[in-house]
């Protein structure tokens, strides 16, 4: 069933990112005066920020998929420079088929921090020097990584700007501008990141594979219309806002591949505030090692299941020690770290208890 929604997946994760790699990069397009303001926008560095990203997936033509798919995250976050990974404190959280899954992400630049359940998972000092020292080997020290020394050309990537005029993006007032995706584009440059990733990994898994001629042709037949607004602050030129809202349309001949998918929309942004505002990252409290997580994650994918028909030893809605938690728990425990923060290791822990 998965490999039905290969090519959609793949758009979810190509858009992704696109505007990533879009608010570190440098482009240009076809008005002079966009041209200058973005060429100025995407060259100017941002040193730390408040993230919010939000990504939303509807899915129409099959009945199973009727309710919106999305994946959010936010929280400060710090650019170290070349050489070593950046800090952040991540709170995420992926909703879909009526199941929350709500988990943290959190790194020092030194180490790496996994979230479940209020627990946090630590990868480890060593394993994590060793992707800087990667990091640090791809440009001398004290130089910045060149993108299309990595195969990235986003110059590439937006034409047809415009400048759409004067708005508001968390109290700072931007200049909004509107361009189109060219798709193919950042489908070949996406090859060429991969083609230069490390060898290794975190958990020394592989390096993704690339993605064929057959999967970036129907990519490219999914996708229509791709716009994307990007909004500058006028204060200091930065980007504060990237987002898209794509009508995606599955041709008829490829529809069967997809399990009936007829096509949907796909919506993402990417906010930043408080930029520069000296964010202070900090390691979770009371780590356990990374190889603990494998059985919290059997769990989650034993709750993601449970409503496909298993039965359960339980007729109510709470949770036995030991047993795997309710998709109302996981809702309810979802709120709460939603109002907890991902700063407050108290408030979490307590939003943990929901899970028992």
């Amino acid at each position: 069933m998965a490999s039905r929604f290969r090519p959609l997946l793949l758009v979810f994760v190509v858009l992704a990112l696109t505007a990533a790699v879009s608010a570190c990069g440098s482009s240009s397009s076809n008005d002079k005066s966009a041209t200058q303001l973005l060429g100025t926008a995407f060259h100017k560095s941002i040193k730390s920020a408040d993230v919010n990203f939000n990504l939303q997936l509807q899915v129409s033509g099959v009945p199973t998929l009727n309710a919106p798919i999305s994946f959010k995250f936010s929280g400060p976050y710090v650019n170290n420079g070349p050489g070593k990974l950046p800090s952040m404190d991540l709170t995420a959280n992926i909703i879909g088929g009526g199941q929350s899954v709500p988990f943290g992400l959190t790194s020092t630049g030194d180490n790496l921090f996994v979230t479940v359940r209020g627990q946090a998972y630590e990868v480890g000092k060593q394993t994590v020097a060793r992707v800087n020292q990667q990091l640090a080997s791809q440009k001398p020290k004290g130089q910045q990584t060149s993108l299309s020394e990595l195969g990235i050309h986003p110059s590439t990537w937006l034409t047809n700007a415009k400048n759409a005029g004067d708005s508001t993006v968390g109290g700072t007032k931007v200049t909004h501008i509107s361009a189109t995706l060219d798709v193919g584009k950042v489908l070949e440059d996406l090859n060429q990141l991969v083609q230069k990733a490390p060898t290794s990994s975190l958990n020394g898994a592989s390096k993704p594979p690339q993605l064929t001629e057959q999967q970036k042709s129907e990519i490219e037949n999914v996708v229509k219309n791709p716009q994307i607004d990007v909004y500058v602050a006028k204060s200091d030129n930065t980007i504060r806002r990237i987002a898209t809202n794509l009508q995606l349309s599955v041709p008829k001949d490829q529809q069967s591949k997809l399990n009936g998918v007829t096509g949907g929309t796909l919506q993402l942004s990417l906010e930043l505030d408080n930029v520069g505002g000296g964010q202070q990252i900090k390691p979770p409290a009371n780590p356990k090692p990374i190889s603990d997580l494998a059985g919290q994650l059997n769990a989650l994918s034993g709750s993601l299941g449970a409503t496909s028909g298993g039965s359960s030893s339980s007729g109510s809605g709470s949770s036995s020690s030991g047993s795997t938690p309710t998709a109302k728990q996981f809702e309810d425990y979802a709120k709460c770290i939603q109002k907890a923060g991902s700063n407050n290791q108290a408030a979490m822990q307590k939003c943990a208890d929901l899970l028992k």
